[in-house]
């Protein structure tokens, strides 16, 4: 099995794609993107949670029962509220868009066997 996991700002157009072969779990699996930042995702019935860490902050966006996005750097925390405009699941694709800070953006989780 493998999983596409595709980050998309709409705005922008642009798009981060990566490709995880086997993973351990459909649920929860972890990756380095393109830009060499570990990341992580957990997927549950009602949503879910998406880490990324840099070398100098690390982002969390949380869409579940409260979602929001939070930035940790070391000067401190910054917690942004997210609008989540689509959420859906059709059989082995999941897709989130959601807008953050007046900027719309996609996350898209497609399983391949």
């Amino acid at each position: 099995m493998a999983i596409s996991v595709i980050l998309k700002d709409i705005e922008t157009g642009s798009v981060d794609e990566v490709v995880i072969d086997n993973p351990e779990s459909r649920r929860c699996f972890s990756y380095v993107d393109n830009e060499k930042c570990n990341c992580e995702m957990c997927i549950y019935d009602d949503g879910l949670c998406f880490f990324r860490e840099t070398e100098d902050h690390l982002l969390e966006l949380h869409f579940r029962k409260n979602n929001y996005a939070k930035i940790t750097t070391q000067e401190g925390e910054l917690k942004l509220d997210v609008k989540v405009v689509d959420f859906s699941q059709n059989n082995d694709i999941l897709v989130v868009r959601y807008i953050i800070e007046e900027q719309e953006r996609e996350i898209k989780v497609i399983y391949r066997s």
